[in-house]
Formats: structure tokens, sequence, C-alpha cells
């Protein structure tokens, strides 16, 4: 496998969810002073939006990278089979 690829496109999809999660923080609270969740979790979960975002796009770009280098070795296994 290219680890050196599956940590790029890990790097990239979590830039691009940090991108998200800010957009998400925004959206999602529009007025900061006044606040439209009561706990205490809900209250700052705002601040981890980015963080957030970044976890979830690094874990969707490191597996969609694996399975894309998997099946191209299972083809090359099938195709050298087939010989």
């Amino acid at each position: 496998m290219k680890v050196r690829l599956i940590v790029f496109s890990g790097m990239v999809t979590g830039l691009i969810g940090m991108m998200v999660g800010l957009a998400a923080t925004k959206i999602g609270q529009p007025d900061f002073n006044r606040l439209k969740y009561s706990g205490d979790l809900y209250s700052n979960i705002y601040k981890n939006f980015i963080w957030i975002g970044a976890g979830v796009g690094v874990s969707i770009g490191v597996a969609q990278e694996c399975l894309r280098e998997l099946k191209q070795e299972r083809d090359e296994e099938e195709e050298n089979i087939n010989k």
C-alpha cells in the first residue's frame, strides 16, 4: 500500500472537513451573544465543530484511499491469475 498517498488523502479531506465544520459553526450559532442551547455540553459544542469536521474528514479520506488501494491490488492479482 502507498502510505504516503493514504496520509495525503487523509490530510486533504481533513482540511475539507475543517471548512465544513467552520461553516457549521457559523450557521449553527448566528448570534453568539444569545446561546440557543441550555446544557453545558451543548452550549460550547459549536467551538468543537472544526475539530469534529476534521476528524470525520480524515476518517473518510483514509478509508476511501485504503479501499481504492485494496481494489487496485485485487484487480492486479486477478489480472495475474487470468494470464
